[in-house]
C-alpha cells in the first residue's frame, strides 16, 4: 500500500460512471464515502529497538510510500470522502518492545492520538497486535476524547475478554466506548468464512435488549463481496453476503478493488441496491436477528418502521424448502 493507490481509490469512489435508478452515481453517492489507510504505513524497525515509535513516541512513517499525510487526508476530504486510519498495528507489531518501558508506552499511544489529530483523520480501526492487557487501547481512548474532534472508533478487538478496557460490550445500556466493535475474527474472501462471522454476530441481537445498536454496532469485519471469484456461483456468494450483512445492521465497508472497472461493474447491482442499503440503515428499534434455523437454511429477519425485512438464507450445497 503506497499513497498514490489511496489516491486513485479516492478518485474511484467520487467516479459517477455507472447508473443508479437511471442517474449517474457514484460509489460515495451510495454511502461508501470512508477511505480507511490499513497496514503498511510504518516505517518498520526505525525507531529505538526496531520499533517504529520514536523515542518521544512519534509513529515513524515509511516516507518513501507516504510522503505527507495529511496531504493525502486534505485530498480525500476535497473529494468529499472522510479519511480512517489503523492503529496498534501487526505489521512490524512494536507493541512488546513499548511496553518494556511503560513511560515510553504512554508516550506512544498519546503520539498515535497526535498523529490522527495533526494528519485530520475522521476515523480509526484499533487493533490488538500485542496490547493484551488493553492499555494502549484505553489511553487512546482518552486521547481521542480529549481532542474534542468526534473520531469513528472500531474495536478491533479479537476476543480480549468482556468490558473495559478493551472487551466486548455485554449488555444495551451498559459500557461501550467505541462505534463499532468486531464481533468474530478477521474475515476471509471465502464464502463459508462469511457465514460463519455473520453467526458470530447472534450474541449480540437479543429479542429484547439488543446490544448492537446505533453508536455500539456489532461488525462482523469488512465486506469481501467481489472478491468470491468472476463465475455466477460467485456472484450468488457476493449477493448473499451482501444482503446478511444489510440485514443485521452492520456497517457496510468495501474491500475489492475499486479501481477495476471490470469488478466493480460486475458486482455492481448488488452494492448499488438502495433498497438493501436502506433496509441496513433503518433503524427502528433492533438491528436484526436470526429467528430460525434448520439445517443449513437459517430465517433472518430485521423490524422496519413499516414493516419487516426477511432474508432467506441457505448455507448448503442442495436446495433447500423454507416454507
Amino acid at each position: 500500500v503506497r499513497d498514490t493507490l489511496i489516491l486513485s481509490v479516492a478518485d474511484a469512489l467520487k467516479r459517477r460512471t455507472r447508473l443508479a435508478d437511471g442517474v449517474p452515481t457514484s460509489l460515495a453517492d451510495l454511502g461508501y464515502y470512508r477511505l480507511g489507510i490499513d497496514d503498511g504505513w510504518q516505517a518498520c524497525g526505525e525507531g529505538p529497538r526496531q520499533a517504529y515509535h520514536g523515542t518521544d513516541g512519534t509513529p515513524l512513517v515509511n516516507n518513501t510510500r507516504f510522503r505527507d499525510l495529511k496531504a493525502l487526508v486534505d485530498y480525500g476530504h476535497e473529494a468529499g470522502l472522510l479519511m480512517d486510519f489503523y492503529q496498534i498495528n501487526c505489521m512490524c507489531m512494536d507493541t512488546y518492545i513499548l511496553n518494556v518501558n511503560r513511560t515510553w508506552a504512554r508516550q506512544a499511544w498519546k503520539g498515535n492520538v497526535i498523529q490522527l489529530r495533526d494528519a485530520g483523520f475522521d476515523g480509526v480501526k484499533i487493533d490488538n497486535c500485542g496490547d493484551d492487557d488493553g492499555q494502549g487501547y484505553a489511553i487512546m481512548m482518552d486521547e481521542i476524547k480529549k481532542t474534542g474532534k468526534p473520531i469513528l472508533v472500531e474495536n478491533c478487538n479479537q476476543a480480549h475478554g468482556k468490558g473495559p478496557p478493551r472487551g466486548l460490550p455485554t449488555n444495551s445500556s451498559d459500557w461501550c466506548n467505541m462505534h463499532m466493535f468486531r464481533s468474530g475474527g478477521d474475515i476471509r474472501s471465502n464464502f463459508d468464512d462469511t457465514m460463519n462471522k455473520l453467526q458470530r454476530t447472534i450474541p449480540f441481537q437479543d429479542i429484547n435488549q439488543p446490544i448492537s445498536r446505533p453508536g455500539c454496532w456489532a461488525f462482523p469485519d469488512m465486506l469481501e463481496v467481489g472478491n468470491f471469484g468472476a463465475n455466477e456461483l460467485a456472484t450468488i456468494e457476493s449477493r448473499t453476503h451482501f444482503f446478511a450483512w444489510c440485514i443485521v445492521s452492520s456497517p457496510l465497508f468495501i474491500s475489492f478493488d475499486v479501481t477495476n472497472d471490470e469488478t466493480v461493474d460486475r458486482i455492481w447491482p448488488i452494492i448499488s441496491n438502495r433498497e438493501a442499503i436502506s433496509i441496513n440503515q433503518e433503524w427502528a428499534g433492533h438491528p436484526g436477528r436470526l429467528a430460525l434455523t434448520d439445517g443449513d437454511g437459517q430465517i433472518w429477519t430485521k423490524k422496519l418502521f413499516d414493516g419487516m425485512a426477511v432474508l432467506f438464507l441457505n448455507r448448503g450445497e442442495e436446495p433447500i424448502d423454507l416454507s
